[in-house]
């Protein structure tokens, strides 16, 4: 097949969850036979992206409306000129103007939907005043506006097919879940952990607890550090170490200093892909905190993929992943309280979490960029023929 596809932005320009999965899947439908071509905006600064993926700013810089206007202008260039099967949006504020009409009709929308923007941006900025109430309902009708276009959707849990459901009244045979996956090539158990552990400075006496999150309230990072103060009695010998950046970061460090922790818990920053699989690698249990809007997890999957067993928070695609492994690795609720038992009962050998061989096997059964293509691909299929049959009809 043809695919166009659109995204947010590059990995290796503005790290996050859903420019990875659009890196990650690009490469994965590649390599299993399609031709794709795939457009996403750095802000017209250089990335390492393939020569299939394109910039749609011809320069430097430009505002949200610019974007969205450099997307819809390369959109319709390029199915211009070029036959395309499927149309495939990753991120509704990008594809918002992309009317149906511009679209030979015979070519189907199906969108990726990776979660509500408009609730994701609500709940990082806070406060309820006008302009906030505003901000709010201008991109949710942006959202709306993309979303009635789509012939189906694709989402990475049922919890993610709920709001698309429930809350933008999408039909529900409309939308197909496809759990993301992760390069199993790239994160993958150490052969030789102890040096990788002695590498990062880790002591080998340590119960080491990794978290890799965006510093914003959702991800629940400022309860599990509050956690780590409420368990210090039953874990003297473990440690936290929070890998990312975000707007929360100086609170989270003055929190933490006002716990007392800076002996046993520490904010890494932004670390490189190379340093976030090393740092899964050696972390003995990885703890996604996250309390609201976790669509799917990459980082549960990723951290598996080394070998990790993973403590995370009762909600969303979450629990949706660590229920097929082991009810044991979920949190009660995702208050500081519940986290800190989990947490004391690790450090104290009572706590059963699967062997990190475990781990691996359950990732490459479930989570394979193989497994997505495949099921992408008939998703596709179907879509094509239901527009074939509109037309023929």
């Amino acid at each position: 097949m043809n695919i166009l596809s659109t995204g947010m932005g590059w990995i290796d320009h503005t790290p996050g969850g859903l420019n990875r999965y659009f890196a990650d899947y690009l490469h994965a439908m590649s390599a299993s036979g399609h031709r794709m071509t795939g457009f996403m905006t750095a802000s017209g600064e250089p990335t390492g992206a393939p020569a299939y993926v394109r910039e749609v700013l011809e320069g430097i810089g430009g505002g949200t409306l610019s974007r969205m206007m450099a997307f819809r202008t390369q959109v319709r260039k390029e199915l211009a000129e070029g036959r395309y099967d499927v149309l495939n949006p990753h991120f509704a504020l990008y594809a918002s103007l992309l009317r149906r009409s511009l679209i030979p009709v015979d070519v189907p929308i199906v969108t990726h939907f990776h979660g509500p923007w408009a609730q994701e941006s609500r709940y990082q900025e806070g406060g309820s005043d006008w302009s906030q109430r505003m901000r709010y309902r201008v991109k949710r009708e942006i959202e709306s506006l993309s979303y009635r276009r789509s012939d189906r959707f694709i989402v990475l849990s049922e919890y993610f097919k709920t709001i698309l459901r429930d809350d933008y009244g999408v039909a529900g045979d409309r939308i197909h879940i496809v759990p993301g996956a992760v390069d199993t090539d790239s994160f993958h158990p150490a052969k030789d952990r102890a040096f990788v552990r002695h590498k990062l400075g880790l002591p080998a006496d340590k119960l080491v607890l990794f978290c890799a999150r965006r510093l914003v309230p959702r991800m629940g990072i400022d309860r599990l550090i509050r956690s780590m103060a409420l368990a210090a009695d039953r874990a003297e010998h473990v440690s936290l170490y929070i890998a990312g950046d975000g707007p929360m970061r100086a609170e989270l460090q003055r929190l933490t200093d006002a716990l007392g922790l800076r002996g046993s818990v520490r904010l890494l920053g932004r670390v490189s892909n190379e340093e976030l699989v090393e740092w899964y690698q050696s972390a003995d249990i990885a703890v996604v905190p996250t309390i609201t809007l976790e669509g799917f997890g990459l980082v549960t999957v990723e951290a598996l993929a080394c070998g990790t067993p993973v403590l995370g928070t009762p909600g969303g695609g979450t629990v949706e992943i660590l229920s097929k492994l082991s009810d044991d690795l979920l949190f009660s609720s995702g208050e500081p309280e519940a986290m800190a038992d989990k947490i004391a009962a690790a450090a104290e050998g009572t706590l059963r979490v699967p062997d990190r061989e475990q781990c691996r096997r359950f990732v490459m059964e479930n989570y394979t960029w193989e497994r997505v293509a495949r099921t992408v691909t008939g998703i596709f299929e179907q879509a094509i023929q239901e527009r074939k049959g509109r037309r023929t009809g």
